[in-house]
């Protein structure tokens, strides 16, 4: 399967590329995946935000393939486990049981957003801290 190209972010300050260290580090560790003498493209464009389509785009074409193509889940099994995982419903019966998971409840700023304390972002820190299993961030990944 092909894997998603990731897009890195610099600003344009005073006329000049502005890129943050952690940013440097993250170009330093993708362009080492490439073999010797290896030709690459760079394209600069202007940054937009992405729309809620794009969101869940990400979410089921990066986010759950990766993981899928690790565990070896199809994609919906994949959904499924981090729904429980990440947004367990509690059993009213046993509060401290988990019963299941959703994402239908969750707003758009919980499910995805720039913060730690959303669901895509605790899932790709599990993986990452977990599983050593890298999932660009969206603003690095075109789709």
């Amino acid at each position: 399967m092909k894997q998603p190209t990731p897009i890195f972010q610099g600003d344009i300050v005073d006329k000049k590329l502005k890129i943050l260290d952690r940013v440097k580090k993250d170009i330093a560790r993708y362009v080492s995946s490439f073999a010797n003498g290896s030709k690459i493209d760079i394209i600069i464009k202007k940054h937009s935000n992405k729309r809620t389509n794009d969101q869940n785009a990400y979410y089921w074409g990066v986010v759950i393939t990766i993981l899928s193509d690790h565990f070896g889940y199809d994609s919906e099994e994949m959904h499924e486990e981090m729904k429980y995982l990440f947004n367990p419903i509690q059993s009213k019966i046993h509060p401290d049981r988990k019963i299941g998971g959703s994402t239908t409840k969750l707003s758009t700023v919980d499910f995805f957003s720039s913060n730690e304390k959303s669901y895509v972002e605790r899932i790709c820190k599990w993986a990452a801290e977990d599983y050593d299993i890298y999932i660009p961030p969206p603003e690095r990944i075109y789709l």
